[in-house]
């Protein structure tokens, strides 16, 4: 056991000794330099008042790996900003506000030979939602770029509800329209949509709106109808066109609206009626479920929705969709940090 003490001890002086004296990192004067394997390079950095920041490590060549020591006494195993991604990836690291001038130590860690550029970024502005916890929309924001008047980042829209809703987007400001954002689409429970990166100012304002309509209704029916023909839920991020079949679907619309009433008996009832009825619009849903990615044939689809093939997984949805809101608002702007 000794000698694995002492080759321990040997390693810890070894690498101690590759670990560079502080140098200063200012957002005025980003670094260009080179770190050897298995060396740490420091850098003193001082965060300013009531201002958010991010430090970014583009290598030119090779992997090295960024950390942040906040406060400079935390030992780099423990700390919670850092980035360690593969080889040639950017590495960034955000920064929380602090209401006083706090020293910090950023330490780019060698894995192999590496060329790097360093860069930090202040700002005092936010992104922010309004209502701050919205209860159908949730937004994914994660940020690449800053200043003190913009912020890049990529964003999601999220469905956080366990229905189908249609998203409406209606961006506002000098930066907003010029992004290529959809102006609305469909998301099932839980589903998620990238919208790219969009750049914020405080002059810029995105209104998400998620409501109930006949497109997401469809969705609501087609969901059900494939749980108990297939036995398989749709994609909450289905890209489904169907417009074209609205107006033979529309015969099975208050059949979502018995579902959202928590009736799931009467609303197995009016589909079967329905489809019954009119030869049409068994044919637009089935239409509907192939472009889905559902293929079972036409004669199939109505005979399991009589047999109740799958039924079990239907009335879960059917369920869960209950009482749900009919719409929500929600505003996303950048505010500066108060």
């Amino acid at each position: 056991m000794r000698w694995v003490v002492v080759l321990v001890g040997l390693l810890s002086l070894t690498q101690a000794a590759h670990v560079s004296e502080p140098q200063t990192l200012t957002s005025e004067e980003p670094v260009i330099q080179k770190v050897r394997a298995k060396e740490t390079l420091q850098f003193r950095l001082l965060v300013p008042p009531q201002q958010r920041g991010i430090v970014t490590l583009v290598p030119l060549d090779g992997d090295a790996d960024l950390f942040v020591l906040l406060p400079p006494e935390t030992p780099p195993a423990k700390t919670p900003y850092k980035s360690t991604n593969v080889a040639l990836q950017t590495e960034q690291v955000l920064l929380p506000r602090k209401a006083k001038e706090t020293e910090a130590i950023v330490q780019v860690v060698g894995i192999t030979d590496t060329r790097f550029l360093l860069i930090v970024q202040w700002t005092a502005l936010a992104f922010v939602t309004t209502p701050e916890k919205p209860l159908l929309v949730g937004l994914r924001w994660q940020e690449v770029r800053l200043s003190n008047d913009t912020l890049l980042g990529a964003l999601a829209v999220i469905n956080r509800a366990n229905s189908w809703y249609e998203v409406h987007l209606q961006p506002v400001g000098p930066n907003l329209p010029k992004v290529a954002l959809p102006a609305s689409f469909v998301l099932g429970p839980k589903g998620e949509r990238y919208l790219g990166w969009v750049a914020f100012s405080p002059a810029d304002r995105l209104q998400v709106t998620v409501q109930r309509s006949p497109r997401a209704d469809a969705f609501l029916v087609a969901d059900c109808v494939s749980r108990v023909v297939a036995g398989v839920a749709l994609s909450p991020n289905a890209e489904v066109a169907v417009d074209d079949l609205l107006p033979q679907l529309k015969p099975i619309f208050p059949v979502a609206q018995a579902l959202r009433d928590g009736d799931w008996k009467r609303a197995g009832v009016l589909l079967l009626a329905a489809l019954r009825r009119s030869p049409q619009t068994l044919t637009a849903l089935h239409t509907f479920l192939q472009r889905a990615g559902i293929r079972i044939p036409r004669d199939i689809v109505g005979s399991r929705l009589s047999s109740g093939f799958g039924a079990i997984s239907a009335v879960v949805m059917a369920m869960s969709v209950v009482h749900l809101p009919k719409e929500e608002q929600v505003t996303v702007t950048v505010r500066p940090i108060r």
